[in-house]
């Protein structure tokens, strides 16, 4: 195997969090691993062991199969799906666990993160890299709410829901995240799947089949606040220690969650982002009304000062000067005709 070359997003997450101290498991890492074996004591977990994943993303361009890790604790045993406690319970317990763009996926969010937890050490640490809604695929999406969270653990979900899968297809859009950072959503983004092909993947969903999709939606506030409510509710004991928003024209965010940590929990906050990201593009549109306005007050100015040249233009040629004007000025003209043709 290769070694991959470290990616922003590796270099940033190892600013984040010492990785070097410790035993720690990466979830999910595919073929890019953002903590290398020569960097840190680490063992990596993802659905199947490396021939397996390299039959699975056999024609994926997107996946470089030569740098694909061996993977130390495949979740597939060879007759069911395991979960993530069970696969990694032999190299348990692990001072951290890292997961990137894999938060967002899991059909169950207070299951997972009991799982990591019943693997991390008591004051472990959970480093996690989630991209922001607002600036991916998912910027036309509504926001996840506690409720939705709570149904999907209320019911044991262990593949993704119907609406999941519904939502997910039928709202991913096409995204520059350069103007949805400097603009927000607009018609701009285009829709990627069109209803049959999400029909088809629900009609999978619901023979049971795993239909891997962002199940959560979340932004750079929503996340921290969801920890602290399910910490409020007693369904989780991670609590947010750090959190890195996302850098401008950007799409991820950077949190570390610690077990036994015990902060003074934010208070609720009177209007969610999502209320308050209708409130900037409200001002936004006022804004451009108002320039709007001012350029048809300009213009119409304009209008009424050039109504007025030609107002005077004509009385000036219905006036004695302009016609005597135009009777001395013909024989030049005639004259200077005439030097031409020579």
């Amino acid at each position: 195997m290769s070694i991959p070359t470290p990616t922003p997003r590796a270099k940033r997450v190892n600013e984040l969090f010492d990785f070097s101290a410790g035993h720690g498991l990466e979830i999910g890492p595919l073929h890019q691993p953002l903590v290398p074996r020569d960097a840190a004591e680490v063992a990596y977990l993802d659905l199947y062991d490396r021939d397996r994943l390299y039959e699975s993303y056999g024609e994926h361009s997107r996946v470089n199969h030569d740098t694909i890790p061996e993977i130390d604790y495949p979740m597939w045993d060879g007759t069911r799906m395991r979960t993530l406690e069970e696969a990694a319970k032999d190299g348990a317990p692990f001072d951290w666990a890292l997961a990137s763009h894999v938060v967002e996926h899991v059909p169950d969010l207070v299951g997972w993160l009991a799982q990591v937890e019943a693997v991390v050490a008591p004051e472990g640490a959970l480093v996690l890299v989630v991209p922001d809604r607002r600036y991916t695929f998912d910027a036309h999406r509504p926001p996840t709410t506690m409720g939705q969270i709570l149904q999907a653990h209320e019911t044991g979900d262990t593949t993704p829901s119907v609406r999941a899968v519904f939502d997910h297809h039928r709202s991913a859009v096409n995204h520059d995240p350069k103007r949805l950072h400097h603009r927000g959503p607009s018609e701009a983004e285009t829709c990627i799947h069109d209803l049959g092909y999400t029909r088809t993947q629900v009609e999978r969903a619901r023979r049971g089949e795993y239909v891997d999709c962002h199940v959560w939606t979340y932004t750079d506030r929503s996340f921290p606040e969801i920890i602290a409510e399910l910490r409020r509710l007693g369904l989780t004991g991670w609590s947010v220690e750090s959190l890195l928003p996302v850098p401008d024209n950007d799409i991820e965010f950077y949190v570390v969650l610690r077990r036994g940590l015990s902060p003074d929990l934010p208070a609720v906050p009177a209007i969610p982002d999502w209320v308050e990201q209708g409130i900037e593009l409200r001002d936004e549109v006022a804004k451009l009304r108002k320039v709007v306005a001012d350029q048809r007050r300009r213009l119409e100015s304009q209008r009424k000062q050039l109504a007025g040249q030609r107002s005077e233009i004509d009385d000036l040629r219905g006036s004695k000067r302009w016609k005597l004007a135009t009777a001395l000025a013909a024989p030049l003209d005639k004259w200077r005709d005439r030097r031409s043709e020579e």
